[in-house]
């Protein structure tokens, strides 16, 4: 039975998140997630990406939770992480806007086909290297349905899981790839995806 925290023992808490102890995780997480979706939400204006990012930051943590060092407030560390994702997530948000604005001035003056499939070949070389990295269950699933075409429910039927279950792996996977692969139009990743 794990001790109940004391907010404020912010040492105590990190020294047993250190040890991987899930209630001073749970803690962190009920405390600091609507703070910091609410920051990332106010930065960008879309929900979805503020989900994203807080959401990313919390399982970096539970990975990390072994190594975690923190100077000064875990409040501080907590916003600073999330106005660093905030950061990064513009800057590939931009990098996508200039990218795809340079690519429809090309296909507009003068499609190269060429040039096309080096692309496409490209993306589907970094969704691989990035589906590799996933855990097993996830890729499984993630491939099922973006290989074979199979139904959230055929897949169920197939692994013995509910459909629930389906949709959360293909979400994992989705947010894993749309973290990792910033620098690619997101229209050509849905449409090389296929997911239902």
């Amino acid at each position: 039975m794990h001790k109940p925290y004391v907010i404020g023992e912010e040492k105590a808490l990190l020294y047993a998140l250190r040890k991987s102890d899930t209630s001073a995780f749970q803690l962190i997480y009920n405390k600091y997630y609507s703070l910091l979706y609410i920051h990332a939400y106010n930065k960008l204006g879309d929900r979805d990406a503020a989900k994203d990012i807080v959401h990313d930051l919390f399982a970096n943590i539970w990975q990390r939770r072994e190594s975690l060092t923190v100077t000064g407030k875990l409040s501080s560390y907590l916003y600073a992480s999330v106005r660093n994702r905030i950061l990064d997530y513009i800057s590939r948000e931009r990098s996508k806007a200039s990218y795809l604005e340079s690519l429809t001035h090309r296909i507009g003056s003068q499609p190269d086909e060429a040039d096309y499939h080096v692309r496409e070949k490209m993306l589907e070389e970094q969704i691989e290297t990035v589906l590799l990295q996933l855990p097993p269950r996830i890729r499984e699933i993630f491939e099922l349905s973006r290989k074979q075409y199979l139904s959230h429910k055929e897949i169920s039927q197939k692994l013995n899981l509910s459909e629930q279950s389906v949709r959360s792996y293909i979400k994992d996977a989705l947010r894993a790839l749309r973290m990792k692969l910033g620098a690619f139009p997101w229209i050509l990743f849905v449409l090389y995806c296929k997911i239902f």
